[in-house]
């Protein structure tokens, strides 16, 4: 890509090679310099080798203050169009390394490069080398993910390992860039140049090429991710799916989204301001790091607590008159159906997302057992992926004394059991529950990366569950998460295909002021689960009409892709 002109990049190495009276002494006679020469990027590809970070060769004006004269300014300034405090600032990084190169401008034009190297008899010290810049050719696909580089500030060149980084470098910032970025930034290499009085290159003493970096293959699939992307629209929101085959990330879109080639692109420091400054909030994944209460969806661990410590049995009915209250001179907690559902037992209150059942429910099982499963099912805690996630909160009687210095009080357990109250979680821990119920608690932690670039070797970390759970109340849970897609009652009915079975749960989250949330946990196809899917919709009003019309059409972009063309 590069052609002829290699992979020069400008920084000294380190004084520690050569520094104090040796360094002037060889300066003075010989006119030494020692160029880095920076290792490109490795590259970064999705689970089909579709390209989505790599490199672009660009042209970068440096200068090396100790060979350049200050009364020059006015024309330097003149002809890269950058103020004379700016390229003086530039100069004063490296005040007590005179012999550092200093970066003045990134990614010229190759006029400007050519109007600079015309000018090279009076601007000693100054000269173009042509280095690695980063792109990322998909745009905003996959680019919470990705994340991106972002140049390295003093206080962390000072804080990282010297022999790697340098004031020149690029670092990772976020994502899999941050995540990897030594694997990513692979091993510089350098030339030691002879130079005349001027700062002008004489000839090569000697060179040792550099090493490039590792290529990184995720599990993501950006055909998928692509086409599900103008199915969230304008809102923000996420959709996670997960192979429960191999715990392989198919899909971690976020929304809004953002381009991260405004990260590294001069020309487009605005958008970068605007991006940063956006009440929509585009850097921010929603799917990994959003924390919001899970409503309806939570149901499920409520259920399994109480089936798992024989408080409840699949029979327990209770009545539903359209609300529930602890006394007769207590509040009403409402169901969200005012008529009530009647009398029903667990399979019809999944289905059909009965509060007052889970009101019911909660008041049995109580605050410290509900806690204690939802922490063992991974709640409250970071997932094991790659890249950084929310931990979340799971409450309790403890949690609120510490936080709050205030007593836990009944209701706020009527809350908990369906989701709401203190408790926030993140539409990936809502994945990795959905992928235990559908594996019978075979827990696969979910990954990014793949093994040597070949999807089908992606393997996650699998776990049990613990304590460990019954395979009689997984089959519970899934008949009930069946029952609430198939049947006219549903509340995930709106979600269901003619080519196969799913099962869900839905919820809708209140979360004042605004509207509530809208989720859809849900897994497929349902006799022999291949992947768990989270619809999350942020102020979305209606898990059963909003996140479940988006989750059908999840469901038939997959089928299309993965079932239909590998017929």
């Amino acid at each position: 890509m590069f052609g002829g002109l290699g992979l020069l990049v400008l920084a000294l190495f380190h004084t520690q090679v050569i520094k104090g009276a040796t360094y002037r002494r060889m300066s003075e006679n010989n006119r030494i310099r020692l160029i880095r020469l920076e290792a490109p990027r490795g590259n970064i590809y999705d689970r089909s080798g579709m390209l989505l970070a790599t490199n672009r060769p660009a042209y970068h004006v440096y200068v090396i203050p100790e060979d350049f004269n200050p009364s020059e300014i006015p024309l330097l300034s003149e002809v890269l169009k950058l103020s004379e405090n700016d390229i003086r600032s530039h100069m004063s990084e490296v005040r007590h390394a005179s012999f550092t190169p200093v970066l003045l401008k990134r990614d010229v034009s190759k006029e400007m490069a050519m109007r600079i190297e015309e000018r090279r008899p009076k601007l000693g010290g100054v000269f173009i080398q042509v280095r690695p810049i980063r792109t990322y050719p998909e745009g905003e696909l996959g680019a919470h993910v990705l994340g991106y580089i972002g140049k390295i500030s003093r206080l962390e060149y000072e804080a990282r390992d010297q022999s790697v980084y340098h004031l020149n470098s690029w670092i990772g910032r976020t994502g899999v860039e941050s995540a990897y970025d030594r694997e990513l930034r692979g091993e510089d290499g350098g030339r030691q140049l002879e130079v005349d009085a001027r700062g002008v290159p004489i000839r090569m003493l000697q060179e040792r090429k550099p090493r490039p970096g590792s290529d990184v293959y995720l599990s993501l699939d950006m055909k998928l991710q692509s086409k599900l992307r103008p199915i969230l629209g304008s809102r923000r929101g996420a959709i996670l799916l997960m192979d429960l085959k191999t715990g392989g990330l198919l899909s971690t879109l976020s929304t809004p989204g953002y381009d991260p080639n405004s990260f590294v692109t001069p020309s487009r420091n605005e958008e970068r301001l605007e991006l940063i400054g956006s009440r929509q909030r585009p850097l921010f994944d929603r799917g990994l790091n959003g924390l919001y209460p899970p409503g309806s969806v939570f149901k499920l661990v409520t259920a399994m607590t109480a089936l798992e410590t024989g408080l409840i049995t699949r029979h327990t009915t209770f009545n539903c008159p359209g609300y529930f209250q602890l006394s007769s001179r207590s509040r009403k907690f409402q169901c969200w159906f005012d008529g009530g559902h009647g009398r029903v037992d667990l399979l019809t209150a999944i289905e059909r997302s009965c509060n007052v059942y889970f009101y019911q429910v909660g008041r049995l099982v109580g605050p410290k057992l509900l806690a204690s499963y939802a922490r063992k099912l991974g709640f409250g805690s970071r997932a094991a992926l790659e890249i950084p996630t929310a931990e979340g909160l799971v409450p309790d009687a403890d949690w609120k004394e510490r936080q709050h210095h205030e007593l836990w009080f009944p209701g706020e357990t009527i809350s908990f059991a369906i989701g709401q109250s203190y408790l926030l979680v993140s539409p990936l821990q809502i994945l990795r529950l959905i992928a235990a119920i559908a594996t019978d608690g075979s827990v696969v932690e979910p990954r990014l990366l793949t093994s040597n670039g070949h999807p089908e070797t992606v393997t996650g970390n699998v776990r049990s569950s613990a304590p460990p759970i019954g395979p009689e109340t997984f089959r519970v849970l899934r008949q009930g998460m069946l029952r609430a897609v198939a049947s006219d009652q549903g509340t995930a009915q709106l979600a269901r295909v003619d080519f196969g079975k799913l099962a869900a749960k839905t919820g809708t989250a209140q979360a004042p002021p605004g509207d509530p949330h809208a989720w859809f946990g849900g897994f497929y196809p349902y006799e022999d689960p291949r992947i768990a899917l989270v619809v999350f919709v942020e102020r979305g009003r209606s898990g059963g009409i909003t996140a479940a019309k988006i989750a059908k059409q999840v469901i038939q972009v997959y089928n299309e892709l993965y079932v239909t063309s590998a017929a």
